[in-house]
């Protein structure tokens, strides 16, 4: 796909893998990018002004992916302000952190918001977008994670992880159901140095990344940029690509 005139909305956009994926869009060349928060308005207008001033269109738009009423109207508005839709990147997404032995932990509501969010959410954000991504052959990405792919006992939860396996179904079965105008696929990384993540574990982040750093072939975990790089290189390489899921995980789903 070629980026020029080209318009994107990325979902969760506000930071991490999102905020990566903003910038590595705007800087490759499209005319526009849509901003895409629940809460975090401050930190997506921030980001907007950004990329303003790289001279790139750029719109902070808040939604609720739980909510398909605010999901049509966050198209609306990007319809009414660009003109058109190219590229969708779900990356919205939601957890609780569970251990997965601890079954009575996992409560039925944190059950409901990690499938609604992650899942139901992609769903309602790919229909709402479908009608336009269509007019000049667009593309879907969804961000999944190597817990929808393997089953480490240090995910962040059960439910994260069965919801994030959906999605890389669900992947496949909007492949089908959009073709032939509009490719759809998937990235699941490993564990990605973001704020979140730093967040989660505090104090402890950095003896947890050098732990987990030692599991993998490349010795490392990924940056936001690279998570980026790979949902670019599926849309600017990949015109023959579509169902299909990029492992971004530092080869650990080798071993």
């Amino acid at each position: 796909m070629e980026l020029r005139g080209r318009v994107a909305l990325v979902t969760g956009g506000a930071g991490g893998i999102g905020g990566a994926a903003v910038r590595a869009l705007a800087k490759a060349g499209v005319s526009g990018v849509a901003i895409n928060y629940r809460k975090s308005a401050k930190d997506a207008q921030v980001l907007a002004d950004e990329i303003v001033r790289i001279g790139v269109k750029a719109l902070a738009v808040q939604a609720d992916v739980q909510s398909d009423a605010q999901v049509r109207a966050m198209i609306g508005k990007i319809r009414d302000e660009f003109g058109r839709l190219d590229i969708l990147i779900n990356n919205a997404g939601v957890t609780h952190w569970v251990k997965v032995s601890d079954l009575e932990g996992l409560t039925d509501a944190m059950w409901d918001e990690i499938l609604d969010v992650n899942v139901k959410g992609t769903f309602r954000c790919t229909r709402a977008a479908a009608e336009l991504l269509a007019v000049h052959q667009g593309m879907v990405v969804n961000v999944s994670s190597i817990s929808g792919v393997l089953s480490p006992s240090t995910m962040s939860s059960l439910a994260y992880g069965t919801a994030k396996a959906a999605l890389i179904h669900l992947t496949k079965g909007l492949a089908i159901a959009l073709a032939p105008k509009v490719r759809v696929n998937c990235v699941a990384p490993a564990f990605t140095d973001t704020p979140w993540m730093s967040t989660h574990y505090g104090a402890a982040y950095q003896r947890v990344i050098a732990q987990a750093s030692a599991s993998y072939p490349l010795q490392r975990i990924a940056t936001p940029d690279e998570v980026a790089g790979a949902i670019l290189g599926l849309i600017t390489g990949g015109d023959f690509v579509t169902g299909q899921t990029l492992i971004v995980d530092g080869g650990l789903s080798l071993s």
